[in-house]
């Protein structure tokens, strides 16, 4: 059987074992007696895994941002959400996550929010700069965020154990859909 896919160009799996190629594949089974059951994958369709034998661990963690459109609901003129995400637009402009899949248009991600540095100047709900000290800290704005504040802290201690227990909230904000390649402004691996 393997010998008809010989001219197969993109990745296959036999039996849930992964191979680069078909040719890889047919170097493993000299000879076949029982029932197999084969995926084939795309050569344009890009695997999760770094390698066929990769494990779910060792995917890549990257920080994007993306285009005001993707945190938005279907519109009339642009119903890409709603044909792709279930209508269910991403919470944050910038999130950290891995790849899930990957077309050539498009890319379906697994994303969390998470504060990635010690100060962030921009927004990362709406992409906006951030001039106020302690936004930077908290990575949101006050209308974003829903506050407004100079500095409501009695030292940088209590600051710093607020802004810890922010960011574990924030790791709680998930979501996982298909993102237009086009839609990202950067991004950057984090892992």
């Amino acid at each position: 059987m393997l010998t008809l896919l010989k001219s197969w160009k993109g990745a296959v799996e036999i039996d849930d074992k992964k191979y680069a190629t078909i040719q890889d594949a047919q170097n493993d089974f000299k000879s076949v007696s029982d029932t197999i059951h084969i995926k084939l994958y795309s050569a344009s369709e890009k695997r999760s895994e770094t390698h066929p034998d990769a494990s779910e661990s060792d995917k890549q963690e990257y920080r994007i941002t993306v285009k005001r459109y993707m945190t938005e609901t279907a519109s009339p003129g642009f119903d890409f959400m709603a044909k792709w995400n279930d209508n269910n637009p991403m919470p944050l402009k910038t999130m950290i996550g891995t790849v899930d899949k990957e077309t050539r248009g498009m890319v379906h991600m697994t994303l969390h929010g998470d504060i990635y540095a010690e100060k962030i100047c921009t927004c990362m709900k709406c992409g906006r700069r951030l001039t106020n000290p302690v936004s930077q800290f908290f990575g949101i704005g006050p209308e974003c965020g829903g506050h407004n504040y100079v500095h409501p802290f009695n030292s940088d201690d209590e600051l710093h154990e607020t802004v810890a227990e922010y960011r574990k909230q924030l790791q709680n904000i998930t979501w996982s859909g298909w993102i237009i390649k086009s839609a990202i402004t950067d991004q950057e691996l984090v892992s």
